[in-house]
């Protein structure tokens, strides 16, 4: 029930670019008194000059559904199978439109001659994006996975494929073999979305949009002696010596000084940064490509932006980027998006009210990167003067927003997420400036979300939601348990002063999948018999984005309205500081 449809961040993060030359980590002393880096040491970082690319993407694949891992040996002969084009959609395919399960690709091309710079390790084999989850070998070597394969499947459509080679992996200048075991679980199914081949680092930020110049011998000794003295503060457990890295108003995916620093007591880590590029961007900015690791938290590819004159990280002033923290509810490492508003990196003292967007079936808090989320909420903001506010995108997988030995999702959110949001960023922290939303299982979930929590959420819209269905997860106790879940069943059970403590919209296509336009049909008539107030929509349309995106002016103005209907008086700003960079 998920619409068919990069950014980088903390941790979690798919390593999206390339190696351009094999590094080491930085060999840091384990106290800060053991001496200092020399100015004129630049082994902390390479330049990000070499650009090598090589295109797999279009004609030349073989394809086949099925599965027998002996299909990864590049001796495998595969002249039998389908010839293919990459990337593709099963949906177009009148044979695999309603397929489910293995299919593999191999691609057999030739490499040049190595180019001058460019190691094995200096390659990354990308792979767009797969529906649902990918085994990847190359010359009859996996070199990485994503998702899981049964009998642990799950679906990770929405997150890029980026792959390692090892060194001595790749032929040169003569005939590679590449294999991918994909495994669809429900709808699409394949490849859909680029870029395919192996590339250098520079050459993926160049297709990413990311433009710069190569730094200067004197420009990586002032990165290496900022990232020294980190690493070296950090070893040492020497937080004032790392706060000085900091530079005044830094500001890196949603962490100020304080929040960074907070994140860090209570004993020593580590920090090490390897693989690391350099560059110059427009605005005379060092930009550090690196691969980062906090202690033992997962390797995330970052952009460190340094100032070129100070021995100070200004932070990337990002303003849509992933969360995380420990839950206890979900028992492990716990992601979420965040979207900020255009003037929240602009004041330091205003809030904002939070609308909490949860994510259909098959997915998770990365799919709204596939969607651009933050420029179409920007551009709302813009055009239809809603109410600058917070986005909050939790990973809600396939849980349907309630508490099961699949996963504690309702408590997640409301218990730990909510709060958490809270304490981290400017929020007017009351349920009266706090909304939520869902797409398809995601509106499921805002409906029983919504109406369970009333001190918790004041507005409420679905975009075709299942407001027929109760939460389909767990075990058959827990799904009885659960029955009454159902939005229907809720709202019939309710009070019109219940009801009415909530604004509503919701919307469903006269032509949905599953029937939920009927759903949101029936939902219309349940409250209206009840004089409760709402805003409805049933449209020609599918399950799918092209029905609901449109209506995010709907929704959103309805969140809008209620926090408005609310006005707050907001502390005065400061003097702006002056700055000679500009961030978006």
């Amino acid at each position: 029930m998920s619409p068919t449809t990069h950014r980088f961040g903390r941790a979690g993060v798919a390593l999206l670019g390339t190696l351009l030359l094999t590094l080491t980590s930085v060999n840091v002393p384990t106290s800060a008194s053991a001496g200092t880096i020399p100015r004129t040491d630049t082994s902390c970082a390479t330049t990000g000059s070499v650009d090598f690319g090589v295109d797999l993407a279009g004609s030349g694949w073989k394809f086949t559904t099925g599965d027998d891992t002996a299909w990864a040996d590049p001796s495998f002969g595969d002249g039998a199978w389908r010839d293919w084009t990459v990337p593709d959609n099963w949906g177009d395919h009148a044979d695999l439109s309603n397929y489910d399960g293995y299919a593999w690709y191999r691609k057999t091309f030739t490499l040049p001659e190595r180019p001058a710079g460019v190691t094995d390790s200096a390659v990354v084999a990308a792979l767009g994006k797969i529906d649902d989850a990918d085994q990847t070998y190359l010359n009859g070597q996996e070199i990485g996975r994503t998702g899981g394969l049964p009998p642990t499947f799950d679906s990770t459509w929405e997150v890029p494929r980026e792959y390692y080679p090892a060194d001595g992996l790749l032929h040169w200048g003569a005939t590679n073999v590449l294999a991918v075991r994909v495994y669809d679980g429900t709808g699409g199914g394949g490849f859909y979305q680029g870029p395919v081949g192996l590339f250098s680092k520079a050459r993926l930020r160049a297709l990413a949009g990311t433009t710069g110049t190569a730094a200067t011998r004197t420009q990586l000794a002032h990165v290496c002696e900022v990232l020294n003295r980190q690493h070296r503060a950090i070893a040492a457990g020497d937080l004032r010596t790392y706060a000085a890295t900091l530079a005044p108003g830094f500001f890196h995916q949603g962490d100020t000084t304080q929040r960074r620093l907070a994140s860090l007591r209570g004993g020593r880590t580590t920090l090490t940064d390897t693989q690391a590029e350099v560059f110059v961007d427009s605005q005379g900015r060092l930009v550090v490509d690196t691969i980062r690791t906090w202690g033992n938290l997962s390797p995330t590819r970052e952009l460190l932006y340094l100032d070129p004159r100070k021995n100070l990280e200004l932070g990337d002033h990002a303003r849509f980027f992933r969360d995380d923290y420990d839950s206890a509810a979900m028992g492990r490492r716990t992601q979420f998006n965040v979207y900020l508003p255009p003037s929240y990196t602009r004041t330091t003292n205003r809030k904002y009210p939070v609308v909490y967007m949860l994510n259909g079936f098959n997915g998770s808090n990365i799919e709204w990167e596939a969607r651009d989320i933050d420029s179409v909420l920007d551009k709302l903001i813009k055009d239809n003067g809603l109410e600058e506010s917070i986005v909050v995108f939790p990973d809600g997988g396939s849980g349907w927003y309630v508490d099961t030995s699949a996963g504690n999702y309702r408590t997640m959110i409301v218990d730990e997420i909510v709060p958490l949001v809270d304490r981290s960023y400017r929020t007017i922290a009351d349920r009266d400036h706090r909304g939520i939303s869902g797409v398809s299982m995601g509106g499921q979930g805002a409906f029983t979300l919504g109406l369970r929590n009333p001190a918790v959420f004041s507005s409420i819209a679905s975009h075709m939601g299942a407001l027929s269905l109760s939460p389909l997860v767990g075990t058959a106790a827990e799904q009885a348990t659960n029955a009454g879940l159902r939005p229907l069943t809720l709202v019939a059970g309710m009070t019109a002063a219940e009801l009415n403590q909530h604004r509503y919209y919701f919307d469903g296509g006269d032509s949905d999948d599953y029937r939920f336009g009927v759903a949101a049909q029936q939902m219309s008539t349940a409250l209206a018999a009840k004089g409760v107030r709402h805003d409805y929509q049933l449209g020609p349309g599918r399950h799918d984005d092209a029905y609901w995106m449109p209506k995010l002016d709907r929704s959103f103005g309805l969140h809008s309205e209620q926090f408005r209907a609310h006005p707050v008086r907001q502390a005065r700003e400061p003097k702006p500081v002056r700055t000679p960079y500009t961030w978006p």
